[in-house]
């Protein structure tokens, strides 16, 4: 019984609003340990168990602010293998990649880029500003910045999604879409490092 419930709570993991996710995995977990090569995560034997047997549903009353000591008999302990590496100035965890579990990077610098570029462009288009030099003025922002980052505005559909969804290589940073940007999106995909969409033009 507990392993069909356990089955059917980690097939709608990934469809959870955040704040359910957080208090299920707050629910039974003890604690998360990152070393140099690992991450380790400790789980509530018990509290895991009154889970499984409530049918997957987090009880509110049992949610509480500290963590209660728990002897290691009752803990399970997850490693996961991982590397820690720095790419432009951050820390990134890189664990292997899983068919079940994509790994995602989210750039927040890369994500104002592109929602700036298509909604600048929109209003392009509708006729609500001539020009960079308009633009820049309406925004407060430098006409070169507005130049660079309008560029987002003309980068293949899939580079946009995956940037969206923290899918990006995770060398690639701002500088890097406005510098020399072609208007192929073939070859865009080539220079950022993206895979060939078989639907490129």
């Amino acid at each position: 019984m507990s392993l069909a419930v356990a089955k059917k709570l980690a097939s709608k993991l990934s469809s959870l609003p955040s704040d359910d996710l957080r208090d299920l995995v707050f629910s039974f977990l003890q604690s998360v340990i990152i070393e140099d090569d690992s991450i380790q995560v400790m789980i509530r034997m018990d509290d895991l168990r009154k889970l499984l047997e409530n049918d997957g549903q987090v009880v509110c009353s049992e949610l509480v602010v500290t963590r209660r000591r728990v002897d290691e008999s009752g803990l399970i302990c997850l490693t996961i293998e991982a590397t820690r590496k720095r790419y432009g100035g951050e820390i990134h965890l890189i664990v292997p990649p899983s068919s079940s579990v994509p790994l995602r990077h989210p750039r927040p610098a890369l994500i104002k880029a592109v929602a700036r570029g298509h909604a600048w462009y929109e209003k392009v288009l509708a006729g609500k500003v001539v020009d960079t030099k308009s633009l820049a003025r309406e925004t407060g922002l430098t006409p070169r910045y507005v130049r660079n980052v309008l560029g987002c505005a003309f980068l293949a559909p899939d580079i946009v999604e995956a940037i969206l969804e923290g899918r990006q290589p995770l060398a690639l940073k701002f500088e890097h879409l406005y510098k020399h940007m072609p208007l192929s999106w073939s070859e865009q995909r080539q220079q950022f490092g993206f895979p060939q969409d078989p639907r490129a033009r």
